[in-house]
């Protein structure tokens, strides 16, 4: 047997040892607590930032609407409410949301040349490309993304091209749903993507008319050769809002010629909104279709994470173009 002060000293050590092993489970316990309780903060964060989001989108619904209702089908320009940034304002003290939206009657549908005749809406965009002092062979390439064939076209490349890649791959042979697909052509660069997305869109129709009263110059310069970039970068400075194609071509004889691409209403649009809550963050574009006859919006895609240009941005560009 031990003496008892052995006794003791074991009892004391068993004693500490039990206190060590369970401020070690307490301290687990509490860190797996927090993690856990951070996780449900992240998470409800995140889905109220969706609310929020899901929210902005049916206002722009509801404005897109109320234009045509209030305003009738004539005519859409920039000084439109649903044409005004939404700056960015404070959202439950906690975060903010800003958002805006782009009329998409401004810019050149690439899915045009899925058209069985797509020579015109060719020629534009090389037009396009010229203007922006870009390889007028991306042309071809987008081209020979979109049509059905294996036919290359130009300096176009089809799948022999695509296929001895690594990874290969194969053109998509149809429309583009978005304008992402531009970085799988062979021979373009990130910086010639950001140069030329911003005058085009991927719209799911065989036809998009340019809105004169929210086109940009570029955009106008590239419908006829003929038209003088100078003419359209004027057009651009003046205030827009003419309600008709026949009042603009008085003011603007040069563009008689391509009539029939002009329009001074709008039909697809885009919106883009960011919100951030606490330390989520989440950004949202949808696209939009408004029927010119009844002004129904019908919403057509929602794309999570699509990049967000600021509105001091969007000026910018606005400016330069």
């Amino acid at each position: 047997m031990f003496p008892p002060k052995r006794h003791q000293g074991v009892a004391l050590i068993t004693v500490l040892l039990i206190v060590a092993i369970l401020v070690g489970l307490t301290t687990q316990l509490l860190s797996n607590h927090h993690l856990v309780i951070s996780r449900h903060q992240n998470s409800f964060e995140h889905d109220q930032a969706l609310q929020y989001a899901l929210g902005a989108e049916e206002l722009v619904r509801q404005v897109l609407y109320d234009d045509f209702i209030n305003t009738g089908p004539g005519v859409d320009h920039r000084e439109e409410p649903w044409a005004m940034a939404l700056l960015p304002f404070e959202i439950d003290q906690m975060g903010y949301l800003e958002a805006r939206v782009r009329d998409l009657n401004d810019c050149f549908n690439v899915n045009l040349l899925a058209n069985a005749e797509p020579a015109k809406e060719l020629e534009r965009l090389k037009r396009l490309l010229q203007l922006l002092n870009l390889d007028v062979a991306l042309a071809d390439l987008i081209k020979d993304w979109i049509d059905d064939d294996q036919q290359v076209s130009g300096f176009g490349a089809e799948d022999n091209v695509y296929l001895e890649r690594t990874p290969g791959y194969r053109t998509a042979n149809a429309p583009m749903g978005d304008l992402s697909e531009l970085m799988l052509l062979a021979d373009i660069s990130q910086e010639a993507f950001a140069q030329l997305a911003p005058h085009l869109c991927a719209l799911p129709t065989s036809q998009n008319r340019m809105n004169v009263n929210t086109a940009s110059a570029l955009a106008l310069a590239m419908l006829d050769p003929n038209i003088d970039e100078d003419s359209a970068s004027s057009l651009v400075a003046e205030h827009r809002n003419y309600q008709s194609t026949e009042e603009f071509i008085q003011v603007y004889p040069d563009f008689a010629a391509v009539l029939d691409q002009l329009q001074v209403t709008s039909d697809y649009f885009l919106m883009h909104v960011r919100v951030q809550l606490g330390d989520s963050r989440l950004s949202l574009a949808s696209l939009f279709f408004r029927d010119p006859s009844t002004g129904f919006v019908t919403l057509l895609q929602r794309d999570f994470g699509k990049l967000f240009q600021t509105t001091l941005q969007i000026q910018a560009d606005l400016q330069e173009s």
